[in-house]
């Protein structure tokens, strides 16, 4: 019974993957593209239909040889909606999508400095509400809410380990918070983790199926996919490549992120503590050659480090994604002058194609799976 019972939350699972990837799909397709008896796909479409997981459509095209146009099956997008927080930004961003991945809106947090954890508890909270208030969408349709978050993360309890800087939003108890709010499941899932997951699920439009994804901004640190399945260490720290150290005896975080090139450009313009990363993305953009050449730098590092990474696992695919990516191409010709000197083999890098918004469509894909994994109870 239970070897049956794991099949049948099994053969759902896979069901509803292949849905959410169609348009609209028909039972006999199901079972072909699966491998699935055609009365086991049909007892489960008419399990996961009872529950509100599934909807039957219009009619699909008919067969060759002619005969009844079968009747499609797609995803009832509306059943439930993920909600999405992303702390890995100055200003955290909320989100809400559907189970077809529909955005249903986005809003940005400002805290005032010196915000209590209540406030900062309060505007997220706010922020929630108004995005579902826009979207006419009912608070007790968010079936699940994932918090994007900087640090070790170790299970879906939340314990985790970060950085002080990130303590303004990583230590305010938001997932108990969130989760008495809207009474619904509240995960927390490391955010670089999080952005590979997005990449390789929503934005790349021919993923690898292995791809090494290094978000630089605030803090540094990479997401592994192997194989198609996020990896994540023994320890639950893989990928945290802030912490490498460089030959000058510097912390690749402390060199490469955000601090770091900051302390850079202020060194190379001779400014004062009015350069801000805003400041120096604007210059950039100026065509200021000092600071392009304070990014080339820092790119040049980055490159470096991306080299070590690829040697390591054997991963050829790079994508680039964070803050940085607002820095413009001096970023990334400093990265290909750095693997130019390499000797062994030359990764592909590539900037992120979802950009800003990896870490929330991780989120939003992690969030919709435990919102089907809750179904398994239909075995």
């Amino acid at each position: 019974m239970a070897d049956r019972s794991a099949s049948r939350a099994i053969n759902q699972k896979a069901i509803i993957d292949l849905i959410i990837g169609s348009g609209g799909i028909s039972k006999a397709r199901i079972a072909k593209e699966l491998g699935i008896s055609k009365p086991a796909v049909s007892s489960n479409v008419s399990d996961l239909i009872k529950a509100g997981v599934l909807l039957e459509e219009g009619e699909g095209e008919a067969a060759k040889s002619g005969g009844r146009k079968p009747i499609l099956i797609r995803v009832n997008e509306r059943f439930k909606y993920v909600g999405a927080v992303d702390l890995s930004f100055r200003d955290p961003v909320c989100a809400v999508c559907d189970l077809r991945y529909q955005l249903a809106g986005l809003g940005k947090v400002k805290a005032p400095p010196g915000a209590s954890p209540a406030e900062r508890r309060r505007l997220v909270g706010e922020a929630f509400d108004v995005i579902l208030r826009d979207a006419s969408v009912a608070p007790d349709k968010l079936g699940a809410i994932v918090i994007s978050q900087p640090g070790v993360i170790k299970g879906e309890a939340g314990e985790h380990f970060s950085k002080e800087r990130h303590h303004a939003w990583t230590e305010i108890a938001l997932p108990d918070f969130l989760q008495e709010r809207y009474a619904t499941g509240v995960y927390v899932v490391n955010d670089v983790n999080l952005a590979a997951v997005g990449e390789t699920r929503l934005g790349l439009k021919t993923p690898p199926g292995s791809l090494i994804y290094v978000m630089c901004g605030v803090g540094l640190g990479a997401g592994i996919v192997i194989d198609g399945k996020l990896y994540e260490g023994v320890g639950c720290a893989a990928g945290e490549i802030g912490y490498s150290i460089l030959p000058g005896g510097g912390s690749a975080e402390d060199v490469i992120a955000m601090d770091g090139l900051i302390k850079r450009a202020r060194r190379l313009t001779e400014a004062d503590e009015t350069l801000t990363f805003e400041r120096i993305v604007a210059l950039a953009k100026d065509g200021d050659e000092t600071v392009r050449r304070a990014i080339f730098e820092t790119g040049f590092e980055l490159g470096r480090l991306i080299y070590n990474c690829v040697l390591t696992l054997d991963i050829p695919t790079v994508a680039v994604g964070g803050e940085y990516l607002e820095l413009g191409q001096s970023l990334f010709d400093g990265i290909d002058a750095a693997l130019a000197e390499t000797t062994f083999r030359r990764p592909e890098v590539i900037p992120s194609a979802l950009m800003s918004i990896a870490g929330l469509c991780g989120g939003f894909v992690y969030g919709a799976d435990k919102i089907f994994k809750a179904f398994e109870f239909l075995s």
